[in-house]
């Protein structure tokens, strides 16, 4: 990298680094307003998550400019993204929680703390949850170190999408011609999509890298909690199939 090439990226990303400390500012200005406004902790901790997100995307932004213009990754602003996605995490399981096995009824009384927000913006904020992952997961590539602490930031991602469905009212308004019922429909085909993927990489994790058992316990904890939904709705076929998955692997880890 000759230093005219050094110089020219250096200026290019002048413009997102003032994006950076501009949104680090509003941040800290948010969490003040978290402190003195408790009773709508959980609409700001979305208004944090949102905040973060930008600041995400602005740090891929800054690696793709190096890629693009010296030819190489920037592991910083890399390693910075996924460490600020933790974050986003944190932000969403104060709101909804983290429990895999909790009953599903039970999201209700979690989602009181969003009840302004309707099914379309909820299915919103899920599908960018797993996109910016998938993004973060893209930019660092198959070979990165951090592989395999991806499958815990995509356990949690699909913990948080489960606990941020209000089942009962899925079961509610299962007639299409109800509003939001496409968004209801498209909220749980993520949720088992993202349950039973988790549940994958952690038995991948387990396999190819650790032979713990708690990668292995994780594994099931994630399948049994996408079987009680299957139970939920009727899908008696796949959850006897769930079933035998679950047996087998409890039998392979004795």
């Amino acid at each position: 990298i000759t230093k005219a090439e050094k110089a020219a990226y250096n200026d290019f990303i002048k413009g997102y680094k003032a994006n950076l400390d501009e949104l680090i500012k509003k941040i800290k200005e948010v969490e003040q307003k978290k402190k003195k406004m408790p009773n709508i902790k959980g609409y700001i901790n979305i208004e944090l998550v949102i905040l973060y997100t930008k600041y995400i995307y602005t740090l891929l932004n800054m690696n793709k400019a190096s890629l693009d213009m010296l030819r190489i990754k920037n592991e910083r602003y890399l390693n910075d993204a996924r460490k600020e996605f933790y974050k986003v995490l944190q932000l969403y399981e104060e709101i909804v929680g983290y429990e895999i096995d909790r009953p599903l009824k039970d999201n209700e009384e979690y989602l009181k703390a969003l009840d302004k927000l309707n099914p379309s913006q909820i299915l919103n904020l899920i599908k960018e949850l797993h996109t910016l992952l998938q993004k973060i997961k893209d930019a660092l590539g198959e070979g990165s170190k951090w592989k395999w602490s991806f499958v815990e930031l995509q356990g949690r991602a699909a913990v948080i999408t489960k606990n941020l469905i209000n089942f009962s009212d899925l079961q509610k308004y299962r007639d299409p011609r109800k509003e939001y019922y496409y968004n209801r429909q498209e909220m749980l085909r993520i949720c088992k999509q993202s349950l039973a993927e988790a549940a994958k990489q952690y038995r991948n994790k387990y396999e190819l890298s650790t032979k713990s058992s708690e990668d292995m316990l994780r594994s099931i904890e994630l399948l049994t909690a996408l079987r009680r939904i299957h139970i939920l709705f009727g899908e008696s076929e796949e959850a006897e199939k769930l079933k035998n998955t679950i047996e087998a692997l409890r039998l392979r880890l004795e």
